[in-house]
């Protein structure tokens, strides 16, 4: 019998873990849906970062990660299960990353780089 995949991992800065309890505890995903929501995300924080707004080039990946996860982690996990982890949807979840890292830049504008 083949051994059960892990259940990934979910680093959860400590002031979302109580929503992040929530959202789990509300959605009750099965393995199979929080694996495929975990992976659905992981693959749209990647576009994302991929096509970052400008003032956000200097970021790594790792750190375009961590400021989402800072900014909007409940936020993405409950729309990563509503959508069942469904890899056809990653539009659907990139868009809902885009808009949150807008309004985050909209409240906290970058530094401008004295010269």
């Amino acid at each position: 019998m083949p051994a059960r995949p892990p259940t990934p991992v979910i680093n959860t800065p400590e002031h979302h873990f109580g929503a992040m309890f929530l959202v789990i505890a509300t959605r009750q995903p099965d393995d199979a849906t929080f694996r495929a929501a975990a992976n659905l995300i992981d693959s749209a924080a990647t576009a994302c970062w991929a096509l970052r707004p400008d003032d956000l080039a200097t970021l790594t990946q790792q750190q375009y990660r961590q400021l989402l996860d800072y900014t909007a982690a409940p936020q993405v996990l409950d729309l990563a299960f509503y959508l069942g982890g469904d890899r056809k949807q990653i539009r659907t979840l990139m868009d809902h990353i885009g808009r949150e890292i807008a309004e985050l830049l909209i409240h906290y504008p970058p530094l401008e780089v004295q010269g």
